[in-house]
């Protein structure tokens, strides 16, 4: 989308599910924190009104030549994102058996489990240490947080 500038730019955002002294809670991120990617042929259209931009602290540079994004990077991220919402949608990383979890909500919020399988296309099954021994339970992936 081209800006007030003539760039057209790319700032990826993202919703994300966490943990607040209020409960879970959705916030607002940016994709890349403190990004912005711009579309521009600095041999046509200088940089110098992006420089001056409220908010932006520099251009990242390669040996003295802006850093270049390749189209299909770009493409590929524009392609996530949500016509309805304008959020990108991030698939959940596949897990592997063995790989250590940590849930983030419902009745077992706050522990540590073994991911074991997935359970059908939105649940998983995890196995989960409480009093001495071992449990396997099945819960929704999306209460499931980053790997530990």
């Amino acid at each position: 989308m081209p800006d007030p500038q003539g760039f057209e730019t790319l700032c990826a955002r993202t919703r994300r599910t966490v943990r607040a002294a209020s409960g879970m809670v959705v916030r607002t991120e940016s994709l890349f924190p403190r990004y912005v990617f711009i579309h521009s042929d600095p041999s046509l259209q200088s940089l110098e009104p992006v420089r001056s931009t409220r908010g932006v602290t520099t251009i990242v540079r390669f040996g003295g030549e802006p850093a270049r994004v390749p189209d299909l990077v770009i493409e590929q991220i524009r392609a996530r994102i949500d016509v309805d919402d304008g959020f990108v949608k991030l698939a959940p990383p596949e897990m592997l058996a063995g790989t250590k979890v940590r849930i983030n909500e419902g009745p077992f919020s706050g522990l540590d489990a073994i991911f074991a399988s997935r359970h059908g296309e939105d649940r998983v099954r995890l196995l989960l240490t409480m009093l001495g021994s071992e449990r396997e339970i099945v819960v929704p992936r999306s209460v499931l947080g980053a790997r530990i």
